[in-house]
C-alpha cells in the first residue's frame, strides 16, 4: 500500500497511532515495510501534521530524524506513549568530552561529494546504508535537495547536540542498533541508553544503518512487542 498525500493512513476505530520520521536524504516511502504491517492494527502516520488530540503516540525516529523525535517528545509530552530510536544518535560527530560519534573529517568527505554531485553523493551515501543493491533503487525516485538544504543538513549533523535532553526522557524508550553500522557506532547507541532513564537496546547483529530494511521481520517483531 502506498502513502497517500496526506501522509496519513489509519483504521479509523484505533487511536494507538505509530509516528515514522525517516532520516537524512530519504523519504517517508522508506518504512514501506513497516506501513503494510502495522496499517492491520494501529493507526500509521508519516507527517507531524496528523497528530490528532486524541491519539496514544509512539514516535519512531530513524537516524537524523531521532533528533526530531527527541524533540517532538518535549514538544508534546502528554500525547507521547514511547520512544523508539533507530540507529540514531545525541550528537553525531565526536569531540573531546563525546568519543562515541563520528571523525568530522568522514562528515566532510560526505559533504564534498554530496556538494560536487548529488546523485554520486547519493550513491555513495547509499552503499554505506544498504547492502542490499536494490534498495538502492530508491534514489532515482528522490528529487535532488536544493543546495541550501544540504548545507543545512549537514551544518546540523555538525553542530546538533541533544545530549542535554536525555535524562530527562521520562517514557518507555527503545533504541535498535545494527552492530555493523557504518554510518552510527554502537558505542553511540549504549551513550543513548546509559543516558536515557529506563531505556533498553536492541542490538542487530549482522545489520547495518537501516534495520527495518535490511531484518523487517526482526524488527516490526521489536516494535509491535514494544507498542503492543
Amino acid at each position: 500500500m502506498k502513502a497517500k498525500k496526506t501522509n496519513i493512513l489509519y483504521n479509523s476505530n484505533i487511536m494507538k497511532t505509530l509516528y515514522f520520521i525517516h532520516g537524512f536524504a530519504t523519504g517517508p516511502s522508506i518504512w514501506q515495510k513497516q506501513i503494510e504491517v502495522f496499517l492491520k492494527d494501529y493507526r500509521v502516520i508519516l507527517d507531524q501534521e496528523q497528530i490528532k488530540p486524541n491519539d496514544e503516540l509512539y514516535i519512531i525516529g530513524w537516524s537524523m530524524g531521532g533528533w526530531k523525535a527527541i524533540e517532538l517528545l518535549f514538544e508534546l509530552r502528554q500525547k507521547v506513549s514511547g520512544l523508539i530510536l533507530v540507529s540514531a544518535f545525541a550528537k553525531y560527530v565526536q569531540g573531546n568530552d563525546y568519543p562515541y560519534g563520528q571523525p568530522l573529517a568522514l562528515l566532510q568527505k560526505l559533504e564534498r561529494r554530496f556538494l560536487i554531485d548529488y546523485k554520486l553523493g547519493m550513491h555513495y551515501f547509499y552503499n554505506l546504508i544498504f547492502p542490499d543493491k536494490d534498495q538502492q533503487r530508491i534514489i532515482d525516485a528522490l528529487p535532488p535537495p536544493e543546495k541550501k538544504d544540504l548545507l543545512r543538513w549537514f551544518e546540523k549533523l555538525r553542530l546538533e547536540d541533544k545530549r542535554e535532553f536525555l535524562p530527562r526522557v521520562n517514557v518507555p524508550t527503545l533504541i535498535i542498533q545494527g552492530d555493523k553500522d557504518p554510518i552510527v557506532t554502537v558505542k553511540s547507541a549504549r551513550y543513548l541508553q546509559q543516558s536515557i532513564p529506563g531505556s533498553k537496546l536492541e542490538i542487530f547483529g549482522g545489520v547495518g544503518h537501516a534495520p527495518f530494511l535490511e531484518q523487517p521481520d526482526k524488527f516490526n517483531a521489536c516494535l509491535k512487542d514494544f507498542v503492543g
